[in-house]
């Protein structure tokens, strides 16, 4: 009998690969999703996953067709059952489970069908509702353990958009100077997390990778904002070097976030090692920073949180952190290979129950 089973996607190849999550071998891949799949959220009654398909090529904000799609997975079959169109809405990024409500919410961007949270429920896989938000694209998503209420980022926008969730309304927007990246909430639900600011990045053709552009005036240093959810106030920062992109809350609480670091625009190409950061919740300090592989991405943890999983967007690899020793103990080969890997979203499967 398998154990636990890691699902890792490749945003460019299209594949979902499943990893044995204690001994690291590949199990299985499915190939020929649909177009450029991103977040995934795992629905632990039913043994499904649900997987965003965000653009159609290409990355945000470049004018390209977006996707209108979420896949539903058979975890145990590994097999695509169903792909759910959420049209007239487009371009679902984040999206979460919520199993005492039983339904699945998607952040999707400002389009002919309207923006913020849509609300799909999870036994007929049809929209029952959608959450306006004043600023435009939702894109990353947190909901509190309780299901009560929904952080969300748009990339850009100068705010953290807070929705009620029972309610299905905003209940308010919290600053966040140059925009924002990945957000995610502690386990406990007393605290939400937050990546800010919004990268700015340039593709360097000639080197086949990605540069660090000159952010827009007032734009803040690199910063994990650290948001009480009771207040809805900002109660802490740690500020960073570089850019700092995606970010998850262990179970133990430990907040690790990811840091993109860039060639200087006249160097050789060649791979750029990214950095994960791991920070304590309490006094806002940095633990360790662990060297990985390129553009570090979303991150997932083992069931003991004793493992961070690190999706690696440019190599398409995930990184194996150890988070006692803070060391790579294994790297695992997602779409190793092309010039862009696009390894992305993951999610963390328990065992089948016997």
């Amino acid at each position: 009998m398998t154990g636990d089973v890691l699902m890792v996607c490749s945003q460019f190849g299209c594949t979902l690969d499943f990893f044995d999550a204690t001994t690291l071998e590949k199990l299985d891949t499915v190939e020929g999703l649909v177009a450029q799949p991103h977040e995934m959220a795992f629905d632990a009654g039913r043994r499904l996953a649900y997987l965003a398909h965000t653009y159609r090529a290409g990355a945000y904000n470049e004018g390209k067709p977006k996707a209108h799609e979420i896949s539903v997975i058979d975890v145990d079959a590994r097999e695509v059952v169903d792909v759910i169109d959420i049209s007239p809405y487009e371009a679902p990024h984040d999206v979460e489970f919520d199993p005492a409500a039983d339904v699945i919410y998607t952040g999707v961007e400002t389009g002919d069908g309207g923006n913020g949270i849509v609300v799909l429920d999870a036994a007929t896989r049809t929209i029952v509702a959608n959450i306006p938000l004043q600023a435009r694209n939702a894109h990353w998503m947190a909901i509190t353990p309780d299901g009560s209420k929904a952080y969300v980022a748009h990339k850009e926008a100068p705010v953290i958009s807070v929705a009620d969730l029972r309610g299905r309304r905003q209940l308010g927007e919290i600053a966040s100077p140059g925009g924002a990246e990945e957000i995610d909430c502690s386990p406990d639900g007393r605290f939400a997390f937050v990546a800010t600011p919004m990268m700015s990045l340039v593709i360097n053709v000639s080197q086949g990778r990605l540069n660090k552009a000159t952010p827009p005036p007032g734009t803040p240093t690199p910063r994990l904002l650290k948001i009480d959810v009771a207040t809805d106030e900002v109660v802490g920062q740690l500020d960073f070097d570089e850019y700092v992109s995606a970010l998850r809350v262990a179970p133990d609480g430990r907040v690790v976030v990811t840091e993109f670091l860039f060639p200087s625009p006249d160097s050789p190409p060649g791979p750029v090692s990214g950095r994960v950061n791991v920070v304590d919740p309490d006094s806002m300090t940095l633990l360790a920073a662990v060297e990985v592989d390129e553009l570090p991405f979303t991150t997932r943890f083992s069931a003991d949180g004793g493992t961070a999983f690190v999706a690696n967007l440019k190599t398409g690899s995930v990184s194996v952190v150890d988070l006692t020793s803070y060391e790579v103990v294994a790297t695992l080969d997602n779409n190793i290979g092309p010039g862009f890997g696009g390894t992305h979203g993951m999610a963390l499967v328990p065992a089948k129950a016997e």
